[in-house]
C-alpha cells in the first residue's frame, strides 16, 4: 500500500497557458524595469532573457543531466547587463512580475482537491516535486488553495536540477525521508513524470489531460493509466493498493 503521494503541478493538478514569446509581454515588462533606469526594447529584453536562461543550463549541465534555471538569478542579469544591480528581492518580484503578465489562464482541475481531501483523511502523506520556480509556484499553490494539502515541496529551481533527472526524485525522498517502495509518483507528462519517476526506481501514474503531449511516449511504462484526466480515478485505484 502507497504511503507518500508525490505530484507533480502544472499539468497534473493546474491548468495553465502561459505566453512567453508575445512581444506585449515583453513590452510590460521593460516598461516596468524602466522605472529603475533599465532600458531595454522589448525584443532586446527577449533575446537576452533567453540568453540568460541558455548559460545557466551550459554552467548546470555541468552537474546535472537535465538542470533547471533560476529566474531570478534571471532578473538579476537582465539588470547587470545594464550596469545596474538588483537585489534579490527586487529581482524576485520581476520574475513574478513576468510571470504576472504572461500568465493568460491559471486554474485548478475538476476534483483534485476532493481528491486531495480524501487522501488525506485516509492518512496519505502528500507531496509536490515539480518543474518549477519557488519564486511564483509557492504563491499560485497558495492562490489556488493547494498548498495546505502537502506535507513537503520540491521546486526545481531550488535545486538547479529538473525532471526528468533522477536526481531531483532523489532530493526529495532524501529530504522527506521517504521509502520509495510505498511512494508513487502522479504527473501528466510521458517524458518528465513518467520516465523521470521510473528513472528513480519509483511507481508512476500517468494521468492524461489537456496539457499532456499526446503524441509523445515514455520509454518505459507507467504502473497505472488515468485518461482524460479524470482525479477521481486516482483514489479508486490507489487507495486499494
Amino acid at each position: 500500500m502507497y504511503k507518500n503521494f508525490v505530484f507533480d503541478v502544472y499539468g497534473t493538478l493546474v491548468d495553465i497557458h502561459t505566453n512567453e514569446y508575445d512581444i506585449e509581454t515583453w513590452q510590460k515588462l521593460a516598461n516596468t524595469i524602466a522605472f529603475y533606469d533599465v532600458n531595454y526594447t522589448a525584443e532586446e529584453l527577449k533575446e537576452t532573457y533567453f540568453m540568460s536562461c541558455d548559460w545557466q543550463i551550459r554552467q548546470g549541465l555541468k552537474r546535472f543531466k537535465c538542470p533547471e534555471v533560476d529566474v531570478v538569478e534571471v532578473s538579476k542579469h537582465i539588470f547587470e547587463n545594464k550596469g545596474k544591480k538588483a537585489t534579490k528581492t527586487l529581482a524576485t518580484h520581476l520574475a513574478q512580475e513576468f510571470r504576472a503578465f504572461s500568465t493568460e489562464r491559471l486554474r485548478v482541475y475538476p476534483d483534485v482537491i476532493e481528491t486531495l481531501k480524501q487522501l488525506k483523511r485516509a492518512r496519505k502523506k502528500l507531496y509536490i516535486v515539480s518543474n518549477a520556480q519557488r519564486c511564483y509556484t509557492k504563491h499560485e499553490l497558495e492562490k489556488l488553495g493547494l498548498i495546505k494539502y502537502f506535507d513537503g515541496i520540491v521546486y526545481s529551481s531550488d535545486y538547479g536540477c529538473a525532471k526528468p533527472d533522477a536526481k531531483l526524485f532523489d532530493f526529495a525522498c532524501e529530504k522527506f525521508k521517504l521509502n520509495k517502495a510505498e511512494t508513487i509518483y502522479i504527473g501528466n507528462d510521458p517524458k518528465t513524470d513518467v520516465d523521470g519517476a521510473k528513472s528513480a526506481k519509483i511507481d508512476c501514474l500517468w494521468i492524461k489531460t489537456n496539457l499532456t503531449d499526446y503524441d509523445a511516449k515514455p520509454k518505459f511504462p507507467a504502473k497505472y493509466i488515468v485518461e482524460n484526466g479524470d482525479f477521481k480515478e486516482i483514489t479508486k485505484l490507489l487507495l486499494k493498493k
